[in-house]
């Protein structure tokens, strides 16, 4: 919202979040309420059966069920609750000791490893997915704040099922067939099988979207279908690891599906239309700015981590696991690319993942490399987002070339948005008049205008607007309030 609708604030609070299930949206949910965001985002329902307060995860103190539950989290607030816990089933384990370190969160945390289609641990998942947000869209109708909740999607084509059944690797191996002969559709539904036949249920099976597609008929929520988004965007009709890095976490790819398809509702929903402005900055964004080389390595490298142990490799040792990782740690680190240097140093030493994005910044600079180094700084934003010297820095770094204005703009409309700095906007409409985009470069100069009317930038960046429109005493106008301010600023 912030890049495609600059100048329109909507606060937008986003519920889907890593690793929680619907416990965790539900006691956010009066939190959220008093808050009274513009708009709440909901992607939820895989996580019903493993991680927290999952009806197949692994022990805690309380037994399973929804009003156990609901339960458990409210007594989480009690010291004394806490101090039992940590008597009876240890320390927390948050995955940062050595120890940890040697297995990863999803081997870890599943207790039934067969969770068979039907049966009574399956139907819990759905209650709890139901009862909870039933509860959270009744909390958010009452408060009128508007839902925009999406279908759940999973790479269905390429990971075969976690579990052993035979029932679930014959639908995956069917659909794999189907899919040879060219028949898209049979090998989708043989596919949706597989998943829903899976024992090891770190997929939600199909019938959580039902549920989802259900809340439609809900008043203030508005469903994001995504399944067709991503049926249309694979390579093959079916999504796959084209779109996946694991069983279901979205590519980059991906994640932008994502959310150019909640913003298409959005922007179409009085929420976000009733905000817009005539004066809108039309920038395309179909080229994408790219990510630093340290994320996109850090990301790999976890990512091959996930994948080599349980439960996507069975009976595995946790030396292999160990070993495994150390040497890819060591590769990258003496590899010479800066991205993997820095991803293995921050992995293995007290270095900080900020520190690792200014040390990136800063070395892809003395090289020369100033989309690199914008790179790093565009991450950097989403550590120290009102840290406007950094973004002044990172935008002056790229715009000395028009090859950069893509990234330029990106960087420009989140500092433009989160400052008010009249930089900004000045900045944005360098770009535009060099794209030729005129309506923009002018809305741009407006808001430039209203935070500093006598700003020499501005003057000159308007009459060069004026000029390029035809309207040539608009630009003389402008170029004497220009020199004006110039002779004002010299003295």
């Amino acid at each position: 919202l912030t890049a495609r609708l600059p100048g329109v604030r909507v606060e937008m609070i986003n519920l889907g979040m890593t690793a929680v299930n619907s416990y965790t949206i539900r006691d956010l949910t009066r939190h959220v309420r008093r808050m009274e965001p513009d708009a709440v985002v909901i992607y939820a329902g895989h996580n019903e059966y493993y991680g927290a307060l999952g009806v197949g995860s692994t022990p805690s103190i309380a037994p399973k069920g929804v009003w156990f539950g609901r339960l458990q989290l409210l007594l989480k607030r009690s010291a004394l609750y806490l101090a039992i816990e940590r008597v009876l089933l240890g320390p927390p384990d948050y995955g940062l000791g050595p120890k940890s370190n040697a297995r990863t969160l999803m081997s870890r945390v599943v207790r039934d490893a067969g969770i068979t289609y039907d049966g009574e641990r399956y139907a819990a998942g759905l209650r709890q997915f139901e009862n909870n947000m039933d509860a959270v869209l009744e909390e958010f109708e009452d408060a009128d704040i508007p839902v925009f909740a999406g279908t759940l999607v999973a790479n269905l084509s390429g990971q075969a099922p976690l579990s052993d059944n035979p029932d679930a690797m014959a639908a995956f191996e069917r659909g794999r067939e189907l899919l040879s002969a060219g028949d898209v559709d049979a090998a989708r539904s043989a596919f949706r099988d597989a998943m829903n036949l899976d024992a090891i249920r770190f997929r939600a099976p199909t019938a959580v979207n039902e549920r989802i597609r259900s809340w439609s008929e809900r008043d203030g929520v508005s469903v994001v279908d995504l399944e067709p988004v991503f049926r249309a965007a694979s390579d093959e009709g079916i999504p796959g690891y084209d779109l996946f890095t694991d069983h279901l976490h979205p590519t980059l790819e991906g994640y932008d599906l994502m959310a150019g398809a909640f913003f298409e509702n959005m922007e179409a929903h009085p929420v976000v239309s009733g905000l817009a402005d005539d004066d809108r900055i039309t920038i395309p964004w179909d080229e994408r700015a790219g990510s630093d080389a340290f994320s996109l390595a850090s990301a790999d490298i976890l990512i091959e981590r996930l994948l080599s142990d349980y439960p996507f490799r069975k009976n595995v040792a946790e030396d292999s696991t160990t070993v495994e990782y150390a040497r890819e740690l060591a590769v990258r680190k003496s590899s010479g690319r800066l991205g993997d240097s820095l991803a293995a140093v921050v992995m293995t030493s007290p270095m900080s993942i900020q520190a690792a994005l200014n040390e990136g910044a800063r070395l892809s600079l003395a090289r020369g490399d100033s989309l690199a180094a914008m790179r790093y700084y565009a991450s950097l934003f989403h550590w120290q987002p009102f840290n406007a010297q950094l973004m002044q820095n990172a935008v002056a770094a790229g715009l000395a070339s028009a090859a950069r204005d893509s990234v330029v703009e990106r960087l420009a409309l989140f500092g433009a948005n989160r400052t008010g700095d009249a930089f900004f906007w000045n900045a944005l409409a360098v770009t535009q008049l060099r794209q030729g985009r005129l309506e923009s470069a002018g809305a741009a100069l407006k808001r430039a205008a209203l935070i500093d009317p006598d700003s020499p930038v501005m003057l000159y960046n308007r009459a060069r607007m004026h000029l390029a429109a035809g309207d040539s005493a608009a630009a003389r106008r402008d170029l004497d309030r220009f020199r004006a301010a110039q002779r004002r600023a010299g003295q």
